[in-house]
């Protein structure tokens, strides 16, 4: 059993996909298939049913996946922890960031400033999905995060600081009876189909798109849920339905799309773009720059206002 063949049998188990599985690991589907085989050859198990309705695991499978994601997900904490060993741990901070522009941008500003107070404190930084962003901070792989309130709201053992406030908007295609439509408000839409992302399982009381639908008086019929904001920024460019999202240059630049900001006082309009870290983290580093970004947040908001 080699790597590549475990992270193609863990993939195509929690896809059910070969095809989406092959996307978000940049292989072949082809290759896909061949490691899944050999495998399965190798084990002399079959570990996949296939049929025309698609794939789902056999109960030989689901023992296989239930163990394996146990053992690398240990393997991945043990070896974020053998990092941070080698490195200078008080004096170097790993951050992450969503791969939205504003984001970037605003953080890199913040590590810039902190540089200059203190550059012998080694950063790094790097941007990603918000899955893994969240699976990074847990796992100790980041000592901080910058990732909306919507994407950590149920995890636990955090503490997490407000950089700065995104407004929350409808986002039509243009394809949409109401792309060019004048003076246009969310109630107009009641009857469109909704996309909603969801990176997590919220509860529809907990979840900003249910509060501010139901603000204007309605439900939102969602017709797909997304855990990756790539993927459902994909199917509102493809016009598969609206969708509400904060405000992203990847959204408000894009020709095809309207962004529509909600104005009214209605709840959860604005989503919070937070720094977040684990608790138990007692980097001195960290604990500076978190004071710095606190100061930078406040000065921020200041010359804004």
């Amino acid at each position: 059993m080699t790597d590549l063949q475990v992270k193609c049998f863990l993939q195509v188990a929690r896809c059910l996909s070969f095809t989406r599985a092959a996307k978000e690991l940049f292989i072949s589907q082809s290759n896909i298939s061949r490691q899944i085989a050999t495998l399965e050859e190798e084990l002399g198990l079959a570990l996949f049913d296939r049929n025309t309705k698609g794939v789902k695991l056999t109960r030989q499978g689901q023992m296989l996946n239930e163990s394996l994601s146990e053992m690398v997900a240990e393997w991945n904490r043990v070896l974020a922890r053998a990092k941070n060993s080698i490195r200078k741990y008080n004096g170097s901070i790993t951050v992450g960031c969503q791969e939205h522009i504003k984001a970037n941008s605003y953080i890199s500003q913040v590590l810039s400033g902190f540089r200059e107070c203190r550059p012998e404190i080694q950063i790094t930084k790097e941007r990603c999905t918000q899955k893994k962003l969240v699976d990074g901070l847990l796992n100790d792989y980041y000592d901080a995060i910058l990732i909306a309130d919507h994407d950590v709201k149920l995890v636990q053992g955090v503490e997490k600081l407000t950089l700065y406030d995104s407004q929350v908007g409808i986002v039509v295609h243009k394809k949409h009876r109401l792309f060019y439509k004048k003076d246009v408000k969310l109630s107009d839409f009641k009857d469109s189909v909704f996309l909603r992302y969801l990176p997590m399982k919220l509860k529809p009381e907990d979840d900003y798109l249910h509060k501010i639908c139901g603000a204007f008086g309605f439900e939102p019929r969602i017709a797909a849920e997304f855990e990756d904001f790539e993927e459902i920024l994909f199917a509102i460019e493809m016009g598969d339905g609206v969708s509400l999202v904060f405000e992203e240059d990847e959204v408000t630049s894009n020709r095809n799309l309207r962004f529509i900001p909600i104005e009214e006082d209605v709840p959860q309009k604005f989503l919070p773009m937070q720094l977040t870290r684990r608790t138990k983290n007692k980097n001195p580093a960290l604990n500076d720059f978190f004071l710095f970004a606190k100061q930078y947040s406040n000065l921020h908001r200041k010359q804004h206002v």
